[in-house]
């Protein structure tokens, strides 16, 4: 797992079975997996087949070689979560001779570049980051975009990645008929951070009379966005963290989707929408065009109140549009991003690392 985090994060943003199905996938293709994990407190129950291996300090990770050496005898493949701070991992990867296959579901020194500049502290990280890409056995990223970054940046060979995007468990996430809509309704889902841009979609929001706002999930930016939606008198619904699997009922409730970040890599949030057929409205970036084509399967506009105030007054407005958007939307997220396929992509990519030779 990424340095720092655990099991326990992942519950408590409500995304822990969501995170552990790939794990659950790769048990029933008989692999054995154990994830190293930095939780502090008690390790929530796991799934039969997957083992929790505790490494409370993720200050010391650059011991990991030598006080889990055994993972190093046990393993087959090491695999990351995300890139962040994946240094750690390929250099125990290399103690070890083991493949690993640095995966993530977004670039980090990408994402620091894109929203910090290339300040020198960002610099520095991506050096030590470049170093990871080229150490790893192989490079698992979600878009061709973020591969075409990495190949150009981190100068690593383009045989050496594959694009492999966020999965939807298309099970779960559809359309629910029978799920009543709130009138006016908009709905957002992300940390409550500044560079998710919250305070856009309420500002919008705030120019369309009656309409309804709720966003999931958590942050420091809570505070100022109630703050704000008093200030503008916007009906505004903050619902914290919500477990995952309890997620495609609430999106069916809300009219429209939106989001309005500065930066996204390739968002799962929006995916989810889309799979349960939300029309989509979404602030351009490089992370969205690559989801979205405008006018087919969602809705995209500059990164202003009053322009985003208009898209969603459209969507909530406009029946027809809504029904091309959703049916365009639920068959792209299914033909792209359904779990078996996406699984399929990242098991083949395992299966031919087990066998690599130093």
């Amino acid at each position: 797992m990424t340095p720092g985090v655990g099991l326990n994060t992942w519950k408590y943003v409500g995304s822990l079975n969501r995170e552990l199905k790939p794990y659950v996938e790769y048990v029933k293709k008989g692999w054995k997996v154990k994830i190293l994990t930095f939780d502090k407190d008690d390790i929530p129950e796991l799934p039969e087949g997957i083992e929790a291996i505790s490494f409370q300090d993720y200050r010391l990770l650059f011991f990991l070689p030598w006080k889990h050496r055994e993972l190093g005898s046990w393993a087959d493949v090491i695999k990351t979560n995300q890139s962040v701070h994946a240094y750690f991992y390929t250099f125990a990867a290399k103690l070890w001779k083991k493949p690993i296959l640095l995966r993530c579901g977004y670039v980090q020194g990408e994402y620091l570049e894109t929203t910090r500049g290339l300040t020198p502290k960002v610099r520095l990280y991506q050096l030590v980051e470049a170093k990871a890409f080229r150490q790893a056995t192989h490079c698992q990223v979600p878009t061709k975009e973020l591969a075409q970054w990495v190949q150009r940046k981190y100068r690593v060979p383009e045989q050496k990645i594959s694009v492999v995007p966020n999965f939807v468990d298309t099970e779960i996430f559809r359309p629910m008929p029978e799920v009543n809509k709130i009138d006016k309704s908009v709905i957002s889902v992300g940390r409550l951070v500044p560079v998710k841009q919250f305070d856009l979609l309420i500002k919008a929001c705030a120019n369309i009379t009656g309409c309804t706002l709720t966003i999931i999930g958590e942050g420091p930016e809570r505070k100022n966005l109630e703050n704000l939606a008093r200030l503008l008198k916007v009906n505004l619904n903050l619902l914290g963290n919500i477990p995952n699997e309890e997620l495609p009922k609430i999106l069916n409730q809300h009219q429209v989707f939106a989001i309005t970040s500065k930066w996204e890599g390739h968002p799962k949030a929006l995916i989810e929408a889309m799979a349960c057929g939300l029309p989509c409205l979404a602030v351009k970036s490089a992370g969205i065009e690559n989801l979205i084509d405008h006018g087919t399967n969602g809705w995209i506009v500059i990164s202003n109140s009053s322009v985003i105030s208009q898209g969603l007054s459209l969507l909530l407005k406009d029946v027809n549009l809504d029904e091309y958007l959703s049916k365009n939307a639920q068959r792209f997220v299914k033909e792209n991003y359904d779990f078996f396929k996406i699984m399929n992509s990242e098991l083949s990519i395992c299966d031919g690392m087990i066998n690599y030779v130093f």
